[in-house]
């Protein structure tokens, strides 16, 4: 059995818990390095080189059987990339990867920043806008969804599918979890009838059906990997971008910071990330026992790894609250770390950058009028972020 692991009897998925989850995770952090939510018999890692440690040892943190919080979807999505170890993980994730390769981005990336030059002279023109609405999916939604290539019939319930993906990770026994599955039966009905003669061709599921007729993937497999296009490539972008305008709304000396520098881009990005990134984490089983100062796991315990307590733990990060696009953030974990770092990663990014780039030249200053976060079990972000631009003068 497990040593010395204290409970804190918390509960995370409680809407107000996910409203604001940063205090939770402090007393996390300044119990132990692991404690155990005893609502739902989870075990949590919350500190980062901790967190970190266990993103790096793939093998002993294993993503195979499934990063859910419920064996249900475990087994559901299982074949998917986010739910494989090495080495097949690799050699899956090899061929999912194509369409996100360095060459392939620098050939969407004057088409991004073309087209977010467009959306944002005309937003800044209007002056109020929702931001969580009107700013933030715009690329995602407009060009990513294109990219993928899925039918049109059904293809508008993308994010509401991208949403119930992640809600349907939480434990048995939370309403959102139980919510999503009926969402999530439609997801996967749709996805059954995207077969190869209904997708537009070149596209990103057209090339994992090319790879299934190469023998590179067997034919069952095209469908679980197809997943792996449908959420992280909508939500996760569309809710880091929102948080990272709010984050610049609320800290105006930043945005002049990044007006006058803009080179700090990237930077800023990572800062971004750190403190608000989308994702709080995922759960990993381990393949043999595990110790930690005077703790023990046993072999097949599963383990909540949180990214977002991670990314803001005072062991690792001097005023970690404070967002600073000057400090060195790019050891930030809200892509993950290791082998199953985001495959999206890089093209979340030049999408941010897309919309920054096109801001800085036009946008004084933010205004904010009103928020209202989602309340999801795994996501973090804005549902409404309405707020005036004030246009450089």
């Amino acid at each position: 059995m497990a040593v010395n692991i204290p409970d804190v009897d918390v509960d995370v998925f409680a809407p107000e818990a996910l409203a604001n989850p940063f205090e939770n995770y402090r007393i996390f952090r300044d119990t132990a390095p692991i404690v155990r939510l005893p609502k739902y018999d989870l075990y949590v890692m919350s500190r980062f080189a901790d967190v970190q440690g266990a993103l790096k040892n793939n093998m002993l943190f294993s993503s195979g059987s499934g990063v859910a919080m419920n064996d249900l979807m475990n087994k559901a999505i299982m074949g998917s990339t986010l739910f494989t170890d090495a080495p097949y993980h690799s050699e899956l994730r090899a061929i999912v990867s194509r369409p996100l390769a360095p060459a392939r981005l620098a050939e969407l990336r004057q088409r991004l920043y073309s087209l977010a030059e467009e959306l944002v002279e005309g937003l800044v023109a209007k002056g109020d806008f929702d931001a969580a609405a009107e700013l933030a999916p715009f690329l995602p939604v407009t060009v990513v969804s294109e990219l993928v290539g899925l039918p049109e019939e059904g293809r508008e319930r993308m994010l509401i599918w991208a949403s119930a993906v992640f809600n349907s990770f939480g434990p048995r026994g939370v309403e959102r979890t139980e919510a999503a599955f009926p969402i999530m039966e439609e997801m996967v009905t749709y996805a059954r009838s995207c077969t190869a003669d209904r997708v537009k061709p070149g596209s990103w599921v057209a090339k994992l059906y090319e790879a299934a007729e190469a023998g590179e993937l067997r034919p069952e497999q095209v469908g679980p990997v197809m997943g792996d296009y449908l959420g992280p490539s909508l939500d996760t972008t569309i809710l880091a971008t929102g948080s990272m305008i709010a984050l610049f709304a609320q800290h105006p000396d930043q945005w002049d910071k990044l007006r006058a520098s803009p080179s700090q881009i990237p930077n800023a990005i990572n800062e971004a990330m750190r403190l608000e990134g989308p994702a709080q984490g995922f759960t990993r089983v381990l393949t043999d026992d595990f110790s930690v100062e005077d703790q023990r796991l046993n072999k097949g315990d599963r383990v909540l790894i949180l990214f977002a307590s991670a990314n803001r733990d005072e062991r690792h990060w001097e005023d970690p609250e404070r967002f600073d696009i000057t400090r060195r953030a790019a050891e930030q974990v809200g892509f993950g770390h290791g082998i199953h770092m985001c495959m999206g990663a890089n093209l979340a990014r030049l999408e941010m950058s897309a919309i920054l780039s096109a801001l800085i030249p036009r946008v004084e200053r933010f205004e904010l009028h009103g928020a209202e976060r989602i309340l999801n079990n795994v996501l973090r972000g804005y549902k409404s972020l309405k707020l005036t631009a004030h246009a450089v003068k």
